[in-house]
């Protein structure tokens, strides 16, 4: 007689353990244990638990893989997980697109295609539309805003569902949205009940929003406004890699205001970039690092830091010429702005680091 399969043991495990990594080390175990049992139950959740993971608290992009098996497991037995079933395959798709957009060595036209399925299960289970019309949105905001734009508007006017962000990440999105128009006036009408508090926030909100005005704030040149709401945003997104557009943000901002800190947070979360997937919050990181050794390259030639092995410039002395971290950065935000916009065939990211380099000579 065959063993069954002891899932809630595993699923136990994985609660109590703690840290990202270790969880998510303790879950592919689970993965492998649940499919050598080949119990279709546990090798769907635990999947889904893993996307969830790497999407909310480490590196978004390791959810593809995973989201690819749970798809083809689930269309081999769609009854595994019980008639709501098709909300967890909907949402770990969504999960494994999502990060398509950080990701500039995978083409348009694969992307395209993984969206052209996604619509077709929105279709299948009439379930997500508002998410898919998000979906195309966040994608062309670094393609072509105003067909961003258009996509929004279809966004806001569908009917939310189970499938859809929170309220107030919506909210975020849509004074993000405004902001890259150019319209603060609408991003503020947009903010109004996020600032007022009428809105339960999760948790990456309200950081969302406050990082969508910093950026503004920062391409204006508007320094003092980017000063508090740097320090605001520091204090709720500085908790783990998920953060790290948080934290370039940040750098940038603290590069004029609070240069001291803003080296020592380079230091302290450079370590989080190093093997990491997504390039998008690689590029905001180094971006606010290559601001951040370049005001300091002004003041003091060398610097004194404790940086990991791993880092290509790593000295075991411990000190590092200012200018030639900045070049270093400069260098990784460049190479990545280009990977970005030949695949996305525009120059948003270019002109945002060009942008960058003119406001902070």
């Amino acid at each position: 007689m065959s063993k069954v399969f002891q899932g809630r043991l595993w699923e136990g495990r994985i609660q109590s353990t703690q840290g990202t990594a270790a969880k998510m080390a303790v879950i592919q175990d689970a993965i492998r244990q649940a499919d050598q049992a080949g119990d279709t139950y546990w090798r769907l959740l635990f999947r889904y638990e893993y996307a969830c993971e790497a999407t909310f608290r480490d590196d978004p992009p390791k959810a593809m893989p995973v989201s690819a098996e749970f798809a083809a497991i689930f269309e081999a037995d769609p009854d595994a997980l019980g008639p709501e079933g098709y909300e967890m395959y909907l949402m770990i798709m969504q999960m494994g697109i999502d990060p398509i957009v950080c990701l500039p060595q995978i083409p348009m036209e694969q992307w395209e295609a993984l969206m052209d399925q996604f619509h077709a299960l929105v279709k299948r289970y009439r379930f997500g539309l508002r998410t898919y019309w998000w979906q195309m949105c966040q994608f062309y905001m670094y393609v072509d805003k105003d067909k961003a734009f258009s996509y929004f508007q279809k966004f806001w006017k569908t009917g939310r569902d189970g499938l859809s962000d929170c309220r107030a990440c919506e909210r975020s999105h849509a004074v993000h949205m405004s902001l890259i128009m150019g319209d603060r006036k609408a991003a503020d009408e947009y903010a109004k009940p996020l600032k007022a508090g009428r809105t339960h926030f999760c948790s990456d909100t309200p950081q969302l929003m406050w990082l969508a005005y910093l950026e503004d704030y920062l391409s204006r040149g508007e320094w003092d406004a980017a000063a508090g709401q740097a320090n605001a945003l520091f204090r709720k997104g500085n908790r783990d890699k998920s953060d790290l557009s948080y934290l370039g943000a940040v750098l940038c901002a603290w590069a004029r205001s609070d240069l001291d800190s803003a080296v020592a947070l380079a230091e302290r979360r450079l370590v989080w970039t190093l093997g990491m997937w997504d390039q998008k919050k690689r590029y905001d990181f180094y971006k606010g690092a290559w601001v951040t050794f370049q005001a300091l390259a002004k003041q003091r030639d060398e610097v004194l830091l404790e940086l990991p092995e791993q880092f290509p410039l790593w000295q075991a002395s411990g000190r590092y010429l200012s200018a030639e971290l900045a070049g270093w950065f400069y260098h990784q935000c460049s190479e990545i702005a280009g990977r970005f916009d030949a695949r996305n065939g525009s120059g948003l990211f270019t002109d945002d680091l060009a942008r960058t380099k003119r406001l902070n000579p």
